[in-house]
């Protein structure tokens, strides 16, 4: 196992320009899966997007972490290339909340997701025969499903989130594996975050980060890396990634 050190010593630059992705695409279990990180890695994690779906900024992210940790990384295409667009956003008007409420219940339904991680996860484990054990983490509407995926008998061995949506405390209450929350300012009310946190700081395996100046999406499709702050804490956010996801 590479320490965090190590790791941390050996990644890249975030490219700020338009990026062009590391990995290919492959399928399992019905979707296209983006990969990114060699086929010999001993190590795997599955990357859950946020609701506006797989951008350069999130296959970055990705990028950043398979070569950091010499892993293998699998984002899957959980809305097929039709995810919500930026448009719905903000949801003032009637008719973009009834877009938004039906995307979540339909082809976002958290449940449904989770469900399908863990085929992803099956199918995988057989076909990188080499990786020894699996992370996964998720970004936003992706921070819970990861979370889903990681209440009791999960095969994961580490799991996480930045700018969590929909904050449950029964979720945090469910989570059996080591776990990093990265927060942003505005992921829910201080009531939510404070028990989120509260339950899992109980174990001293997990980590909460609070990344007080950025908005909700700074690590994925709402990130701006032309921005100076967002660069910044865009690469802290992945860098404290590496020392929980490095015991993978």
């Amino acid at each position: 196992m590479a320490s965090t050190d190590k790791a941390c010593c050996n990644i890249s630059p975030v490219t700020t320009d338009a990026y062009t992705a590391k990995g290919t695409f492959t399928e399992l279990a019905g979707l296209s899966i983006y990969v990114t990180g060699p086929d010999t890695a001993t190590r795997g994690l599955i990357a859950i997007y946020d609701i506006f779906g797989m951008l350069p900024q999130t296959q970055q992210g990705a990028d950043l972490l398979a070569h950091s940790l010499s892993a293998i990384v699998l984002m899957p295409d959980f809305f097929r290339g039709e995810p919500l667009p930026f448009s719905n956003f903000p949801a003032d008007t009637n008719e973009k909340k009834k877009r938004a409420g039906d995307f979540l219940t339909a082809k976002a339904d958290f449940k449904v997701n989770k469900a399908k991680v863990v085929e992803v996860l099956n199918e995988a484990m057989g076909v990188y025969g080499s990786v020894r054990s699996w992370g996964v983490y998720g970004l936003c509407w992706g921070g819970k499903v990861a979370a889903l995926a990681c209440a009791k008998e999960t095969e994961f061995r580490v799991a996480g989130t930045a700018h969590p949506g929909r904050l449950a405390r029964e979720d945090a209450e469910e989570i059996t594996v080591p776990f990093i929350c990265l927060f942003s300012k505005e992921d829910g009310t201080p009531e939510l975050v404070q028990e989120y946190t509260e339950v899992l700081e109980k174990s001293k395996e997990n980590v909460v980060e609070k990344y007080s100046t950025m908005h909700h999406g700074w690590m994925g499709a709402r990130a701006d890396l032309k921005n100076e702050e967002n660069l910044k804490e865009y690469q802290r956010g992945y860098d404290s990634a590496l020392n929980i996801y490095d015991h993978v």
